[in-house]
Protein backbone atom coordinates (compact mmCIF):
# COMPACT_ATOMS: atom_id res chain seq x y z
CA UNK A 1 0.00 0.00 0.00
CA UNK A 2 2.94 2.31 0.66
CA UNK A 3 4.27 1.83 -2.86
CA UNK A 4 0.81 2.49 -4.26
CA UNK A 5 0.53 5.81 -2.45
CA UNK A 6 3.98 6.81 -3.68
CA UNK A 7 3.19 5.85 -7.25
CA UNK A 8 -0.18 7.60 -7.63
CA UNK A 9 -0.66 11.34 -7.42
CA UNK A 10 -3.75 13.25 -6.30
CA UNK A 11 -5.28 13.38 -9.78
CA UNK A 12 -4.91 9.62 -10.18
CA UNK A 13 -6.57 8.95 -6.81
CA UNK A 14 -9.48 11.26 -7.69
CA UNK A 15 -9.87 9.44 -11.02
CA UNK A 16 -9.93 6.06 -9.24
CA UNK A 17 -12.61 7.30 -6.82
CA UNK A 18 -14.78 8.64 -9.65
CA UNK A 19 -14.25 5.48 -11.68
CA UNK A 20 -15.21 3.25 -8.73
CA UNK A 21 -18.27 5.30 -7.84
CA UNK A 22 -19.51 5.45 -11.44
CA UNK A 23 -18.94 1.75 -12.03
CA UNK A 24 -20.67 0.71 -8.80
CA UNK A 25 -23.65 2.97 -9.43
CA UNK A 26 -23.96 1.74 -13.01
CA UNK A 27 -23.86 -1.92 -12.02
CA UNK A 28 -26.38 -1.36 -9.23
CA UNK A 29 -28.75 0.48 -11.56
CA UNK A 30 -28.61 -2.33 -14.10
CA UNK A 31 -29.22 -4.94 -11.39
CA UNK A 32 -32.21 -3.01 -10.03
CA UNK A 33 -33.79 -2.62 -13.46
CA UNK A 34 -33.35 -6.28 -14.34
CA UNK A 35 -34.70 -7.39 -10.94
CA UNK A 36 -37.74 -5.14 -11.20
CA UNK A 37 -38.52 -6.37 -14.71
CA UNK A 38 -38.42 -10.08 -13.81
CA UNK A 39 -39.56 -10.08 -10.15
CA UNK A 40 -42.48 -7.61 -10.32
CA UNK A 41 -45.05 -10.33 -11.20
CA UNK A 42 -44.27 -12.28 -8.00
CA UNK A 43 -45.69 -9.73 -5.58
CA UNK A 44 -44.57 -6.96 -3.27
CA UNK A 45 -42.91 -9.11 -0.62
CA UNK A 46 -40.72 -10.97 -3.09
CA UNK A 47 -40.04 -7.67 -4.86
CA UNK A 48 -38.83 -5.99 -1.65
CA UNK A 49 -36.41 -8.81 -0.83
CA UNK A 50 -35.14 -9.01 -4.39
CA UNK A 51 -34.60 -5.26 -4.60
CA UNK A 52 -32.54 -5.27 -1.40
CA UNK A 53 -30.36 -8.00 -2.88
CA UNK A 54 -30.14 -6.08 -6.17
CA UNK A 55 -28.85 -3.05 -4.25
CA UNK A 56 -26.37 -4.63 -1.85
CA UNK A 57 -24.79 -7.44 -3.87
CA UNK A 58 -23.64 -5.24 -6.80
CA UNK A 59 -22.28 -2.66 -4.37
CA UNK A 60 -20.35 -5.28 -2.39
CA UNK A 61 -18.87 -6.73 -5.56
CA UNK A 62 -18.51 -3.66 -7.76
CA UNK A 63 -16.72 -1.33 -5.33
CA UNK A 64 -13.62 -3.50 -4.73
CA UNK A 65 -13.62 -4.72 -8.34
CA UNK A 66 -13.75 -1.27 -9.93
CA UNK A 67 -11.28 0.09 -7.38
CA UNK A 68 -8.82 -2.67 -8.25
CA UNK A 69 -9.26 -2.12 -11.99
CA UNK A 70 -8.91 1.66 -11.58
CA UNK A 71 -5.68 1.27 -9.60
CA UNK A 72 -4.21 -1.05 -12.22
CA UNK A 73 -5.20 1.30 -15.06
CA UNK A 74 -3.52 4.24 -13.32
CA UNK A 75 -0.40 2.20 -12.61
CA UNK A 76 -0.31 1.20 -16.28
CA UNK A 77 -0.66 4.87 -17.29
CA UNK A 78 2.22 5.78 -14.95
CA UNK A 79 4.35 3.01 -16.44
CA UNK A 80 3.60 4.26 -19.95
CA UNK A 81 4.58 7.79 -18.92
CA UNK A 82 7.86 6.50 -17.48
CA UNK A 83 8.55 4.59 -20.70
CA UNK A 84 7.88 7.74 -22.72
CA UNK A 85 10.25 9.73 -20.54
CA UNK A 86 12.89 7.02 -20.76
CA UNK A 87 12.63 7.01 -24.55
CA UNK A 88 13.14 10.79 -24.76
CA UNK A 89 15.39 11.82 -21.88
CA UNK A 90 18.90 10.98 -20.79
CA UNK A 91 18.77 9.21 -17.44
CA UNK A 92 21.92 10.85 -16.03
CA UNK A 93 21.54 14.52 -16.92
CA UNK A 94 17.79 14.83 -17.50
CA UNK A 95 18.39 16.39 -20.94
CA UNK A 96 16.77 15.18 -24.13
CA UNK A 97 18.59 12.28 -25.69
CA UNK A 98 20.08 12.66 -29.16
CA UNK A 99 17.12 11.15 -31.03
CA UNK A 100 14.52 13.29 -29.22
CA UNK A 101 16.62 16.45 -29.54
CA UNK A 102 17.15 15.92 -33.27
CA UNK A 103 13.47 15.12 -33.81
CA UNK A 104 12.21 18.20 -31.92
CA UNK A 105 14.64 20.58 -33.64
CA UNK A 106 13.90 19.12 -37.07
CA UNK A 107 10.16 19.56 -36.48
CA UNK A 108 10.63 23.21 -35.46
CA UNK A 109 12.84 23.89 -38.49
CA UNK A 110 10.26 22.36 -40.83
CA UNK A 111 7.53 24.52 -39.26
CA UNK A 112 9.59 27.70 -39.70
CA UNK A 113 10.35 26.84 -43.33
CA UNK A 114 6.62 27.16 -44.07
CA UNK A 115 6.35 30.66 -42.60
CA UNK A 116 6.79 33.74 -44.83
CA UNK A 117 8.81 35.57 -42.17
CA UNK A 118 10.32 32.93 -39.88
CA UNK A 119 12.29 33.64 -36.74
CA UNK A 120 16.08 33.57 -36.40
CA UNK A 121 17.42 30.63 -34.40
CA UNK A 122 20.71 29.33 -33.06
CA UNK A 123 22.28 25.93 -32.48
CA UNK A 124 25.04 25.41 -29.92
CA UNK A 125 27.22 22.34 -29.68
CA UNK A 126 29.36 22.17 -26.53
CA UNK A 127 31.86 19.61 -25.40
CA UNK A 128 33.67 19.09 -22.08
CA UNK A 129 37.40 19.75 -22.31
CA UNK A 130 39.81 16.91 -21.54
CA UNK A 131 36.94 14.74 -20.37
CA UNK A 132 38.83 11.48 -20.91
CA UNK A 133 41.46 12.72 -18.47
CA UNK A 134 38.77 13.07 -15.78
CA UNK A 135 37.53 9.54 -16.32
CA UNK A 136 41.04 8.08 -16.46
CA UNK A 137 42.35 9.86 -13.36
CA UNK A 138 39.31 9.96 -11.10
CA UNK A 139 36.91 7.33 -12.39
CA UNK A 140 33.63 7.34 -14.26
CA UNK A 141 31.60 8.45 -11.24
CA UNK A 142 33.59 11.68 -11.21
CA UNK A 143 32.92 11.99 -14.93
CA UNK A 144 29.20 11.56 -14.30
CA UNK A 145 29.32 14.33 -11.69
CA UNK A 146 31.00 16.59 -14.24
CA UNK A 147 28.30 15.88 -16.84
CA UNK A 148 25.54 16.65 -14.34
CA UNK A 149 27.29 19.92 -13.43
CA UNK A 150 27.50 20.92 -17.10
CA UNK A 151 23.83 20.06 -17.71
CA UNK A 152 22.81 22.10 -14.67
CA UNK A 153 24.78 25.15 -15.84
CA UNK A 154 23.30 24.90 -19.34
CA UNK A 155 19.77 24.53 -17.99
CA UNK A 156 20.11 27.61 -15.77
CA UNK A 157 21.47 29.72 -18.64
CA UNK A 158 18.94 28.63 -21.28
CA UNK A 159 15.79 28.47 -19.14
CA UNK A 160 12.62 28.03 -21.20
CA UNK A 161 14.07 29.67 -24.29
CA UNK A 162 15.34 26.54 -25.98
CA UNK A 163 15.92 22.80 -26.08
CA UNK A 164 18.82 21.01 -24.39
CA UNK A 165 20.04 17.58 -25.43
CA UNK A 166 22.85 15.26 -24.58
CA UNK A 167 24.18 14.26 -27.97
CA UNK A 168 26.44 11.54 -26.66
CA UNK A 169 29.29 11.15 -24.22
CA UNK A 170 30.38 14.60 -23.03
CA UNK A 171 28.76 16.49 -25.94
CA UNK A 172 25.59 18.57 -25.53
CA UNK A 173 23.36 20.45 -27.95
CA UNK A 174 21.34 23.61 -27.30
CA UNK A 175 18.73 24.93 -29.74
CA UNK A 176 17.47 28.50 -29.23
CA UNK A 177 14.11 29.17 -30.91
CA UNK A 178 14.30 32.96 -31.12
CA UNK A 179 17.87 34.22 -31.25
CA UNK A 180 19.88 37.40 -31.71
CA UNK A 181 23.67 37.57 -32.17
CA UNK A 182 24.23 39.56 -28.98
CA UNK A 183 21.94 37.53 -26.75
CA UNK A 184 23.09 34.16 -28.11
CA UNK A 185 26.74 35.10 -27.70
CA UNK A 186 26.08 36.31 -24.15
CA UNK A 187 24.19 33.09 -23.34
CA UNK A 188 27.04 30.93 -24.61
CA UNK A 189 29.49 32.97 -22.52
CA UNK A 190 27.29 32.55 -19.44
CA UNK A 191 27.35 28.80 -19.95
CA UNK A 192 31.11 28.74 -20.40
CA UNK A 193 31.77 30.93 -17.36
CA UNK A 194 29.27 29.07 -15.18
CA UNK A 195 30.92 25.74 -15.94
CA UNK A 196 34.41 27.17 -15.44
CA UNK A 197 33.55 28.96 -12.19
CA UNK A 198 31.25 26.41 -10.57
CA UNK A 199 32.71 23.25 -12.10
CA UNK A 200 35.02 22.97 -9.12
CA UNK A 201 37.59 20.26 -8.71
CA UNK A 202 35.78 16.93 -8.63
CA UNK A 203 38.66 15.26 -6.83
CA UNK A 204 41.92 16.31 -5.18
CA UNK A 205 44.41 17.83 -7.66
CA UNK A 206 41.78 17.67 -10.46
CA UNK A 207 41.38 20.59 -12.83
CA UNK A 208 38.04 22.47 -12.91
CA UNK A 209 35.65 21.33 -15.61
CA UNK A 210 35.49 23.59 -18.68
CA UNK A 211 33.63 23.45 -21.99
CA UNK A 212 34.23 24.59 -25.55
CA UNK A 213 31.20 25.88 -27.45
CA UNK A 214 30.45 26.20 -31.14
CA UNK A 215 27.46 28.35 -32.15
CA UNK A 216 25.66 28.68 -35.48
CA UNK A 217 23.20 31.59 -35.73
CA UNK A 218 21.04 31.12 -38.80
CA UNK A 219 18.00 32.19 -40.77
CA UNK A 220 15.58 29.96 -42.62
CA UNK A 221 15.13 27.98 -44.80
CA UNK A 222 17.81 25.51 -43.67
CA UNK A 223 18.42 21.83 -43.11
CA UNK A 224 19.19 20.66 -39.59
CA UNK A 225 22.12 18.55 -40.78
CA UNK A 226 23.75 21.59 -42.42
CA UNK A 227 23.36 23.76 -39.32
CA UNK A 228 24.68 21.02 -37.06
CA UNK A 229 27.77 20.63 -39.22
CA UNK A 230 28.41 24.39 -39.09
CA UNK A 231 28.04 24.47 -35.29
CA UNK A 232 30.22 21.37 -34.99
CA UNK A 233 32.91 23.04 -37.12
CA UNK A 234 32.82 26.02 -34.77
CA UNK A 235 33.21 23.65 -31.82
CA UNK A 236 36.34 22.15 -33.36
CA UNK A 237 37.62 25.66 -34.00
CA UNK A 238 37.15 26.46 -30.30
CA UNK A 239 38.94 23.22 -29.38
CA UNK A 240 41.86 23.93 -31.71
CA UNK A 241 42.33 27.53 -30.54
CA UNK A 242 42.79 26.81 -26.85
CA UNK A 243 39.55 25.30 -25.48
CA UNK A 244 37.31 26.89 -22.83
CA UNK A 245 36.01 29.40 -25.37
CA UNK A 246 33.06 30.25 -27.63
CA UNK A 247 33.20 30.42 -31.43
CA UNK A 248 30.10 31.85 -33.15
CA UNK A 249 29.23 32.25 -36.80
CA UNK A 250 26.17 33.71 -38.51
CA UNK A 251 24.91 31.62 -41.38
CA UNK A 252 22.35 32.38 -44.06
CA UNK A 253 21.73 31.09 -47.54
CA UNK A 254 21.40 34.72 -48.62
CA UNK A 255 23.76 37.51 -47.52
CA UNK A 256 21.99 39.49 -44.84
CA UNK A 257 19.56 36.73 -43.89
CA UNK A 258 15.81 37.19 -43.82
CA UNK A 259 15.86 40.95 -44.48
CA UNK A 260 17.98 40.48 -47.59
CA UNK A 261 15.66 37.71 -48.74
CA UNK A 262 12.63 39.97 -48.33
CA UNK A 263 14.42 42.84 -50.10
CA UNK A 264 15.37 40.63 -53.05
CA UNK A 265 11.83 39.29 -53.30
CA UNK A 266 10.42 42.82 -53.37
CA UNK A 267 13.01 43.90 -55.94
CA UNK A 268 12.26 40.89 -58.13
CA UNK A 269 8.53 41.58 -57.98
CA UNK A 270 9.08 45.22 -58.91
CA UNK A 271 11.29 44.24 -61.86
CA UNK A 272 8.69 41.74 -63.05
CA UNK A 273 5.93 44.36 -62.91
CA UNK A 274 8.12 46.90 -64.75
CA UNK A 275 8.92 44.42 -67.51
CA UNK A 276 5.25 43.52 -67.83
CA UNK A 277 4.18 47.15 -68.27
CA UNK A 278 7.01 47.79 -70.73
CA UNK A 279 6.07 44.83 -72.91
CA UNK A 280 2.42 45.95 -73.15
CA UNK A 281 2.98 49.69 -73.49
CA UNK A 282 2.47 49.68 -77.27
CA UNK A 283 -0.63 47.48 -77.23
CA UNK A 284 -4.07 49.18 -77.56
CA UNK A 285 -6.16 49.27 -74.42
CA UNK A 286 -8.85 46.62 -74.57
CA UNK A 287 -10.98 48.59 -72.14
CA UNK A 288 -10.74 51.77 -74.22
CA UNK A 289 -11.69 49.87 -77.35
CA UNK A 290 -15.05 48.81 -75.96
Amino acid sequence: MTSLKQGLDRRAIIWIINWTFSGAVGCTAVAVLITYHYIAPFGAEVMATSMRLALFIPLLLAIPLFAFIGIKLQQLACANDLLTLASRYDGLTGCLNRAAFTSDVTAFVAEQDLKPFPTTSALMVLDADHFKRINDRHGHLAGDDALVAIATAVRLAVGDGGLIGRLGGEEFGVFIHHAHPATVGAMAERIRLAVAEHGQAIAPDADPVTVSIGVALFTYPVQYEDIFKIADDQLYLAKNTGRNRVCLIEFSRLPGGIRAMATQLRAGLADALTDSFANHADEPSRVAGR
